[in-house]
């Protein structure tokens, strides 16, 4: 008994590769590349207590994804600005950019920054040569790849920005409360940890809430980033009590799976057979395939369920189709000189 479970075990892996290797394919052979920092050891202010975790954490998670991932903690100015270099000339070629920030983030004037760990804000000209501009990395991602995501947790309260506002005087006014909104370009999305103008909080725990919720369900199979990021939104509005409420927007062309597209059908198992709701959810996915191999798969998978009937249906349709294909008579050749004109 324990030898044929094995055994049952291995086949439902197999399957479960052979179903994801047919359905998303394509998301198995994007490059995609990330860059993740995370900011918390700053020299002239308070260290901050989660950003090292989250990047080193979100960093996993994207490797576990395939990404090419280039990480970065604790940076100063100069490292900043080589690190995201890299970045750029490592997008080159790339079909995806991801970027993931996490450390102190302020606004100024409705340009967004983020600090590295030696800035002192302590002079005007502190903004150029103190920070690093946002819009710059995301100018350098579109311009590499078209499809890009920028993961934005640094609205946390900046004791920095005080030193600023003491430099910039009467412009003071110009300092915002965390991260300005601004503009997707096309084929990018922008999640922020907390809706724009507002401040994120640092967690008490390993984690941001952001963080820990981006990690928790980053890796969701067969389900896109803008749905992830619902549920993200969700866990964190409870883990803060509606104080932050994650914010995004997009202008993307096609879905993004981080996960693939392909179909999680659970092993089989004498003790847990598939339930309805596994059915409901494996069907969905795979109801618009026009493989008859996956078909099968699926029919054999969820025997004697309504999925199956409806697997085997599809089947028969797609072997109609492709009879239809092979026996039709090629269309006739256009004739290439006008009708005689009527007597």
């Amino acid at each position: 008994m324990l030898v044929r479970r094995s055994v049952d075990a291995a086949a439902g892996a197999f399957i479960t590769a052979a179903i994801a290797v047919l359905i998303g394919t394509s998301e198995a052979q994007a490059r995609r590349v990330a860059l993740v920092i995370g900011n918390a050891a700053y020299e002239n202010t308070a260290p901050l207590t989660n950003p090292r975790n989250d990047a080193e954490d979100v960093s996993v998670a994207l490797t576990r994804l395939g990404f090419e991932v280039i990480k970065g903690i604790d940076l100063k100015k100069s490292t900043m600005e080589r690190t995201i270099r890299n970045f750029a000339n490592a997008l080159i070629g790339a079909d995806m950019g991801l970027f993931f920030y996490a450390g102190h983030g302020l606004q100024v004037a409705g340009v967004n920054y983020l600090v590295p760990i030696d800035a002192q804000l302590s002079t005007a000209s502190a903004l150029d040569f103190e920070m690093i501009r946002l819009d710059l990395i995301q100018r350098a991602m579109e311009t590499e790849s078209q499809t890009n995501v920028i993961l934005l947790d640094a609205c946390r309260d900046n004791p920095l920005a005080r030193n600023l506002a003491r430099a910039l005087g009467t412009r003071s006014a110009s300092i915002g409360r965390g991260l300005a909104q601004f503009e997707a370009g096309v084929g990018t999305l922008i999640s922020f940890s907390t809706q724009p103008g507002n401040v994120a909080l640092d967690g008490t725990g390993r984690n941001s809430p952001y963080a820990a919720a981006l990690i928790k369900h980053i890796a969701t199979p067969a389900e896109s980033l803008t749905s992830i990021l619902i549920r993200v939104r969700n866990d964190v509005i409870s883990a803060t009590a509606n104080r932050q409420v994650p914010w995004d927007q997009h202008a993307l062309r096609k879905s993004i799976f981080l996960a693939g597209r392909g179909v999680a059908i659970p092993p089989p198992s004498a003790e847990s057979p598939p339930s309805s709701d596994d059915g409901a959810r494996a069907w969905a996915s795979t109801k618009d395939t026009t493989s008859i191999a996956v078909l099968k798969t699926f029919a054999d998978r969820y025997r004697g369920s309504i999925y199956a009937d409806l697997a085997k249906a599809r089947i028969e349709e797609l072997q109609r189709d492709n009879k239809s294909a092979i026996h039709s008579p090629a269309p006739r050749a256009e004739r290439s000189h006008m009708p005689a004109p009527p007597v």
